[in-house]
């Protein structure tokens, strides 16, 4: 029987098939109820997913010439079910027109040409030049349907017609709707794929490719939230195996949406190929990039590697492998940036990216070039391994591994001078805690060494098998792999539920809320930190939560700090201020500052007799960012105690908002003594999370950069941490880590000094983030215990938001501020605290 032949559909179903059938149902509904509580992807995937797998009870019992055309009205609902029906229709209308371009009955240049055309016009719709009544968000998910797959579509038409409904189907499958990442389906593959073996196999092989990107998924929640750190916390051999290893690692949420996304499109019969083979048991450089991401190689092999090829083998072999082998990666390079412009609207073309896709160019040609000179076994398999041969293997495969795990950190550094920071202390003296020998590197080492002898082996990948079962590499029976799928589910969905969890104790408890929800590392939050205040622009780690939020962010319309008017720089310690009379409307709001360059109402520099004033010392949510004038919990606060004061006729009470976004904690000691002039009764310091990693940033920063530090004792921190001019950013930053909690002391200890000198009180007041990182409540923790080693009064607000969806507390999706009934639930807790000692803040009982 050829396998390509598409089965015909019985016309009866028998009660073996129904119980199939009731068994693939079964298993779709655990999978959705995980998808739920695990949040996998956004809300749009699950809801498509809901979608789908409703389709899919409808698509068992058609009849097989109406099941592609119900794919392909399902995929068309799906567009216009999750843009809505104007921006729906006009995602299918420019999908539809460049379809129809493809079919004039035109020459294939002038339809290239054609084409081309359409996608500027799109280009300049994209970064908006070309304004319209559509949304900016159809424009990522129309480019990840035809950036690529027009040239494949193009390429298999010259042989082969299609029909309508197959090539909606092409086009707008169903999943691509809710992933602006997607797998570049082959065209002839994803033809010649449908139905070529028992139905109830491809069904069950799809779910069991949804579980596997499930488990990718919750393992890529676990190494992201976990174990991911940022190069500053490189200090010794076991964090530099961390940062590489975990960094390596984030590429499960590519696999695991790859698995998802491919499994079900095996519920409507497409029957592909694996999109990804044990790639981190590549045993070579050539083998890696036969195992990862295999779409994308078997397409820059077909549309330019093949042609190219063939036309240079006139001038011998070796030159024409080493060309062709050359140019794929160099049009890899820009066809990545080419989608980037797509996702984000500019065209990156950056070091770091060039340094990678060459240098493995150059390491696949010469693994190619071996290959081509040994002869490549081919023996799929059949052939026995001798001890020494795997031994050999496994070697190979860790070598490799830990090679591409360096090589993707170049990918994946902001910048060059921050990737090279994470080596210093192979040469340079930086304080470590951990021990010289590199247990972790070891323990990898191992864990790799093994895996590889097991499942590694290369010849595999050849197999082309229709995988099912859980374990990528075994052909099983399908009644096998369906219990297998129903027993993993029945462990999984049972503990995402409270009344599960929760009887685990309260460590795994908060380890299992943790997976339930999409959250950010340390290291990105601190990125994303970064964005807001610094215009940090380059996010490319396209497989982290931060690069999710960058993709959200529009290009415009919400305030941005620089540029804005609002901020002015200084040339000293303090760096910026807020400009003085400064009035802007902005989507949230009206925003402007007193005289005094506050972000208040207008103040007399000395207070009122009988009026107690405060100031309060904060950041950009202090200052109230993106919400109204009076909505800042600060103004809450200030009303709240006045009115009371005024009811007990007991004098006044002023708030003065010395906030300023971007500041960090030293920054503070400087606006505190500036306010000095306004003469406070008491001071209000509002700390962050991070308190510590932004105390060393900023240093990190304005040392960079040759800024003078005016005070001789944290000048003399700093000299310890071994600092010196001259060094990159990334560098201070690793010699400083170590000294953070004593850097953040001197902070407290300044303010604490300033406050004694004036006779002012001191609070400290602990804003928990809407959304923790891991070591929070530790970090937390300890800046609290400095603070109270200090003297301050403690406002811990730590649970304030327990029991209510942070989702509606935040200002945008992108835009993790707090917004207006966020202030109100902060300003309400802090006029609690105040109410219940009243005398800790020198006021009347209230």
């Amino acid at each position: 029987m050829n396998p390509f032949t598409i089965r015909a559909t019985p016309t009866a179903i028998d009660l073996n098939g129904l119980a199939r059938f009731g068994a693939i149902l079964l298993q779709l509904g655990a999978i959705t109820v995980i998808l739920r509580q695990f949040e996998i992807e956004n809300n749009a995937f699950r809801e498509v997913a809901v979608l789908a797998f409703a389709g899919f009870a409808v698509h068992y019992f058609l009849p097989q010439r109406f099941r592609l055309p119900f794919f392909a009205g399902l995929s068309v609902v799906a567009v216009l079910f999750v843009f809505g029906l104007a921006d729906g229709a006009w995602l299918l209308g420019f999908g539809l027109l460049l379809l129809g371009i493809c079919h004039l009955p035109f020459s294939l240049w002038l339809r290239i040409g054609l084409l081309v055309g359409a996608g500027l016009f799109a280009a300049a719709a994209r970064i908006e030049w070309i304004p319209g009544p559509w949304s900016q968000a159809i424009w990522p998910i129309l480019a990840s349907m035809f950036m690529f797959r027009l040239i494949v579509y193009l390429y298999d038409m010259r042989q082969e017609k299609a029909s309508f409904a197959r090539s909606v189907s092409y086009f707008f499958m169903l999943p691509n709707v809710c992933f602006p990442m997607f797998p570049v389906v082959d065209y002839k593959g994803f033809r010649r794929s449908y139905y070529d073996i028992d139905e109830h196999r491809i069904y069950q092989i799809g779910v069991d490719w949804m579980v596997r990107g499930i488990l990718h998924l919750i393992l890529y929640r676990i190494i992201y939230y976990y174990w991911t750190i940022g190069p500053a916390e490189v200090i010794d051999p076991d964090t530099l195996t961390q940062y590489l290893v975990t960094n390596f690692l984030l590429y499960l949420r590519i696999s695991g949406d790859f698995h998802l996304i491919t499994g079900m499109l095996h519920l409507f019969g497409f029957n592909l190929t694996p999109t990804h083979h044990h790639y981190c048991l590549s045993s070579s450089f050539t083998d890696f990039w036969r195992r990862i991401n295999i779409y994308w190689k078997d397409f820059m092999m077909k549309i330019f590697y093949y042609p190219l090829f063939f036309k240079l083998r006139r001038y011998g072999d070796v030159p024409a492998i080493v060309v062709a082998t050359v140019i794929v990666f160099l049009l890899t390079w820009l066809l990545h940036s080419y989608q980037w412009f797509w996702l984000r609207g500019d065209f990156p073309i950056i070091w770091q990216d060039g340094i990678f896709w060459m240098t493995l160019a150059l390491l696949v040609v010469v693994g190619a070039l071996r290959e081509f000179r040994r002869g490549r076994a081919r023996t799929l398999g059949t052939t026995q391994e001798t001890l020494d041969d795997k031994i050999k293997r496994g070697l190979r495969t860790v070598a490799l591994f830990f090679a591409i795990c360096i090589l993707w950190s170049v990918w994946t550094s902001e910048s060059l001078a921050q990737w090279s920071s994470i080596w210093n202390f192979f040469w340079q003296g930086i304080p470590s805690s951990g021990s010289a020998v590199p247990t972790l590197f070891l323990a990898v080492a191992a864990m790799i060494f093994v895996a590889a002898i097991l499942f590694g082996r290369e010849s595999a990948v050849e197999k082309r098998l229709s995988l099912g079962g859980l374990f990528p590499g075994k052909d099983v029976s399908v009644a096998r792999s369906t219990v297998e799928t129903i027993i993993l589910l029945g462990v999984i969905a049972p503990i995402g539920l409270p009344q599960v969890y929760g009887n685990f104790g309260a460590d795994i408890a908060n380890v299992v809320v943790s997976l339930r929800h999409s959250g950010l590392s340390r290291a990105d939050a601190a990125a994303l930190e970064r964005g807001y205040y610094e215009g940090l622009t380059r996010v490319n780690r396209f497989n982290s939560q931060l690069w999710e939020i960058y993709m959200n962010r529009p290009n415009g319309g919400w305030l941005e700090v620089r540029g804005s008017g609002l901020t002015r720089l200084r040339d000293d310690f303090l760096q910026t201020e807020l400009a003085k009379g400064f009035r802007s409307i902005t989507k949230h709001g009206a925003i402007q500052t007193n005289r005094w360059g506050m972000r208040d109402q207008d103040y007399a520099q000395t207070p009122p007799p009988g009026t107690l004033r405060g100031v309060v010392l904060g950041y950009s949510t202090v200052m109230g960012w993106g919400v109204e004038q009076g909505e800042t919990f600060e103004a809450v606060v200030e009303a709240r105690v006045s009115r009371r004061l005024a009811e007990l006729a007991a004098g006044g009470f002023e708030l003065m908002n010395l906030s300023v976004p971007g500041y960090r904690p030293p920054q503070q000691v400087m606006a505190l003594e500036e306010a000095l002039k306004f003469s406070p009764h008491i001071v209000f310091y509002t700390a962050a999370g991070r308190e510590q990693w932004n105390t060393i940033s900023f240093l990190a920063d304005i040392l960079a950069e040759g800024v003078e530090i005016p005070y001789p004792e944290l000048k003399q921190i700093v000299a310890e941490a071994g600092v010196s001019p001259g060094m990159s950013r990334p560098d201070i930053l690793q010699r400083l880590k170590p000294y953070d909690e004593t850097l953040l002391a001197w902070v407290y200890g300044r303010i604490e000094r300033l406050c004694a000198a004036d006779g002012m009180r001191q609070v400290w007041i602990y804003l928990p983030p809407l959304f923790p990182t891991r070591g929070e409540p530790e970090e937390r923790g300890r800046a609290r215990e400095l603070a109270e080693a200090a003297g301050f009064e403690i406002i811990d607000l730590t649970g304030a938001f327990d029991g209510i969806d942070v989702d509606t507390l935040v200002l945008e999706e992108w835009d993790r501020h707090p917004n207006a009934r966020a202030h109100e639930i902060i300003a309400g807790r802090i006029y609690e605290a105040m109410q219940a000692r009243p005398e800790s803040f020198s006021l009347p009982a209230l």
